[in-house]
């Protein structure tokens, strides 16, 4: 179980990891690193915001799976909560980028900035 504090602690460090990797210019060298970071990041973010709102169980993880499509998202969160249709676009966003960047080829720089850009929303 992962509680409020360590999804604080584990988020800082993936956005830490993030910036660092952003000012040594390695976003395109690094993509799949990158992705999968913001991924966690994103997941971790939501997680958090459920926890602190107590719209799930203390014990309750939230998985990037969770939003390769708004099926199983609703399924997964069958709940009301506020900027929920909002979070979830953001969140299967995040795992469509996901996808994108860690398998295949390398991708051009400006689709890794569009999933920065996504993530800061």
């Amino acid at each position: 179980m992962t509680t409020i504090e360590e999804h604080t602690k584990i988020i800082k460090e993936y956005i830490d990891d993030i910036n660092e990797k952003i000012k040594a210019g390695l976003l395109v060298e690094r993509q799949e690193i990158i992705r999968f970071t913001f991924s966690e990041a994103a997941t971790n973010l939501f997680a958090l915001y459920l926890h602190k709102n107590k719209l799930v169980e203390p014990s309750f993880s939230v998985n990037h799976r969770f939003f390769a499509s708004k099926r199983i998202a609703e399924l997964k969160f069958n709940f009301d909560f506020p900027k929920k249709e909002k979070l979830f676009d953001l969140l299967i966003n995040q795992e469509m980028f996901r996808n994108k960047l860690c398998y295949g080829r390398s991708k051009d720089e400006i689709i890794v900035l569009d999933d920065i850009k996504n993530l800061g929303d």
